[in-house]
């Protein structure tokens, strides 16, 4: 695996074309899945779990494969930020990261709805935040996928894909550049535009600490941790209704 100082330096257009261009698939099969005039009609939130799986997932994989045939490495010497580090340090710089993480995400529940009329022309059908209503007999291949998908799929590839593999082909941004990956990170969710604050936010604290400490197994950690503790609060919201 790649040094971040021997990595190949992406210019500014690339930089957003990388970040921005995974998320484009994931909405169009979401939208497929999901619309119910012309879509197959399926629950959002099943649809975004089908549409992760399709997309998402392989799609990240398959530019990394790409570039690193372009460059002639193989996958795993393209991925940078891997400063070996003991287990135990590991969880623990991962701690603070998913601890605000959480606390973040929380208070965006309060705070994003005032933020949700800049965005009434989003089809019913379509709010990814009303899950909890529409599942019926798909409730558990729903839960099943999140954890699976959601909880650890793709937490794991993103993290790798935008830590591993963009993160240290930004260092023409200086310091500037885990703030420009977690705001990229955010606006490629978009299929879910109005929690882009709330989720930069969240985020950011581990992205500095993936930066600072070279390591992008802390983000993986801090990732998969936050994604699973929003699976466990989406099955307790459903058994609760």
């Amino acid at each position: 695996m790649e040094n971040s100082q021997e990595v190949k330096q992406f210019d500014i257009w690339q930089i957003i074309l990388y970040h921005l261009l995974p998320g484009v698939p994931v909405l169009i099969i979401a939208i497929v899945c999901a619309n119910t005039s012309w879509g197959l009609g399926l629950p959002v939130f099943l649809s975004l779990m089908i549409a992760f799986a399709l997309c998402l997932v392989p799609g990240q994989w398959f530019i990394m494969k790409i570039a690193a045939h372009k460059e002639g490495k193989k996958l795993k010497d393209i991925i940078g930020f891997t400063e070996k580090m003991p287990t135990h340090k590991i969880i623990m710089w991962a701690l603070p990261g998913i601890m605000l993480a959480a606390l973040i995400f929380t208070a965006g529940t309060e705070i994003e709805p005032s933020l949700w009329t800049i965005f009434a022309w989003v089809p019913d059908w379509f709010w990814v935040d009303r899950y909890m209503s529409d599942l019926g007999s798909l409730l558990i291949p729903t839960i099943f996928l999140n954890f699976a998908v959601r909880g650890f799929l793709v937490p794991f590839t993103e993290e790798i894909y935008f830590r591993g593999f963009l993160l240290p082909r930004m260092n023409k941004l200086g310091k500037f550049a885990p703030l420009a990956n977690a705001a990229l990170f955010s606006i490629y969710h978009l299929f879910a535009p109005w929690e882009n604050v709330t989720r930069m936010l969240a985020v950011l604290p581990f992205v500095y600490t993936v930066w600072y400490k070279r390591n992008i197994y802390i983000g993986v950690i801090a990732h998969c941790v936050v994604n699973t503790l929003s699976c466990v609060a989406m099955l307790m919201a459903i058994t609760a209704i």
